[in-house]
């Protein structure tokens, strides 16, 4: 691809709970989203990356990630990464939305979330 990506505040594609800025066909190096977990609810269950790095940057309010039998509280300008094949989820167990950057390299993970 030969193209600059621009993509304005809000305008970004949506899947669930994630607004991609970097998509699968703009990249097939990474994937970049922000994701929104509303208060007192859970993200995905506990699961597994085979080939793929997950990061998490905290924009906004606190996470509570569980990473292999460790649990880590992640508020705003914390950034946690995990490698592929490390178990990970994480929880808004607060009374806040929490907002952070989230990137998969490489990408792919817009393709599988659009496909569930």
């Amino acid at each position: 691809m030969k193209r600059a990506v621009v993509v304005r505040p809000g305008e970004g594609k949506r899947v669930y709970n994630v607004e991609f800025l970097a998509t699968s066909e703009d990249t097939p190096r990474f994937n970049l989203g922000i994701i929104t977990l509303q208060p007192h609810r859970d993200g995905p269950e506990l699961h597994v990356h085979g080939s793929e790095d997950d990061s998490f940057y905290i924009l906004e309010g606190e996470l509570t990630f569980t990473v292999e039998d460790d649990e880590v509280v992640a508020g705003p300008g914390m950034f946690v990464l995990v490698p592929p094949g490390v178990q990970h989820t994480f929880a808004n167990r607060g009374d806040s939305v929490v907002r952070m950057l989230n990137v998969h390299a490489p990408g792919g993970f817009d393709l599988r979330l659009e496909s569930d």
